[in-house]
């Protein structure tokens, strides 16, 4: 009995294309070729990556300024900060009962974020609402000067800037009194402590309100504070808030340590809002605030200007006048006193108008150089 050896025809296709493969391999591997085929492949994969980056970056930009012309839709609150937790003040109850040594040594623990640093754009506030302006600018010198008037330059311009930041954020008012005042009501807790905890009950100083103006002044027309990007909170080193590990660690200038939102709260994305454009009158700024006179409207260049009509003037000589004599009365009715001959009494012509000289014309003579001799009393 013979038995007879049946061979899979699978089996024996998947060999040879394994052989095929193998021998394919060891051509290619071999081949002189080989070193150029591959870095022409690594290449082709780089500028491949490389335009995908760029691309991306360049739709990032193109929709951030799309953004900034229209309403764009505002971020939503994260997830881990939500219920309340957009009002995250330097209230008792929201700081660790701890020493100020102790304090510094657990925010000392607390790592920064190694994540860039985006500068915030450039705002610039409206010049046509002057009175508007003035409210703005005292407001945020008030910020600068009670929150930072012992820091350095970058300092007080860091603490501006979280200003603007949150007047431009989804989670804030929309003006620069609005946001610096904002729980001013409160005894405790207020968004800024100095609204509420008597500190503007100590007048400033003027050397140092003139430097904190000098600050607010720059940041509202264009100066930005790039050292804290998008910060939004703040506190001094030597307290510890709960919030401080919920957001992103940026940075600390002096004694100032600046967070920024975690998620899409923390991208430029979420910065679109734009200024309301009335600022609101603070009373308790009404011994500091700048008095402004409300100008009347300005007469455009292209209006035809009309001078109100009058009587017109002459200046010809004016001539003589004969004054009226007055009527005598006697006693005897018999008696006719004969009325004295008219007196002419000459009036003088009014005063020709003075004559201009001419600023553009050529000086006819040298001008005389006054003296620099103090003449004493």
């Amino acid at each position: 009995m013979t038995s007879e050896v049946t061979v899979d025809p699978q089996a024996t296709r998947a060999e040879v294309m394994l052989q095929g493969i193998t021998r394919f391999g060891r051509t290619v591997a071999l081949s002189s070729w080989t070193p150029v085929i591959l870095a022409v492949v690594a290449c082709l994969i780089i500028l491949v990556g490389s335009g995908v980056a760029v691309l991306q970056v360049r739709l990032a930009e193109l929709a951030q300024t799309q953004g900034g012309t229209t309403e764009a839709p505002q971020a939503a609150l994260p997830t881990d900060l939500a219920g309340g937790l957009a009002d995250l003040t330097l209230a008792p109850e929201d700081v660790r009962p701890i020493s100020m040594d102790a304090a510094r040594a657990w925010n000392a623990a607390l790592p920064f974020s190694t994540l860039p640093i985006q500068a915030a754009r450039p705002f610039i506030m409206p010049p046509d609402r002057i009175a508007d302006y003035a409210r703005a600018l005292d407001c945020l010198t008030a910020a600068v000067y009670y929150e930072a008037a012992s820091e350095t330059a970058i300092g007080q311009a860091a603490v501006a800037q979280v200003v603007i930041n949150r007047m431009r954020h989804p989670a804030f008012p929309k003006t620069i009194c609005g946001v610096v005042f904002q729980g001013q009501e409160r005894t405790t807790g207020c968004q800024f402590s100095f609204t509420c905890d008597g500190a503007m009950n100590r007048p400033p100083s003027a050397a140092g309100w003139a430097r904190a103006r000098a600050t607010a002044a720059a940041a509202l027309n264009g100066r930005v504070a790039a050292e804290v990007g998008m910060a939004t909170h703040y506190h001094t080193d030597w307290v510890a808030p709960y919030w401080a590990e919920r957001l992103v660690k940026m940075r600390q200038i002096d004694t100032h340590i600046f967070y920024r939102w975690t998620g899409a709260w923390g991208l430029p994305g979420a910065f679109s809002g734009a200024h309301a454009g009335t600022e609101p009158v603070i009373a308790k700024l009404a011994a500091l605030a700048t008095y402004v006179e409300e100008l009347p409207p300005v007469i455009d260049a292209g209006e035809a200007f009309e001078p109100v009509a009058g009587p017109a003037v002459s200046l010809a000589a004016v001539p003589r006048v004969a004054a009226e004599p007055e009527p005598l009365i006697s006693d005897s009715p018999a008696e006719a006193v004969a009325p004295p001959a008219p007196v002419e009494v000459a009036v003088a012509p009014p005063a020709p108008p003075p004559i201009l000289a001419n600023p553009l014309a050529a000086p006819t003579a040298a001008p005389q150089r006054r003296s620099r001799i103090a003449t004493p009393r």
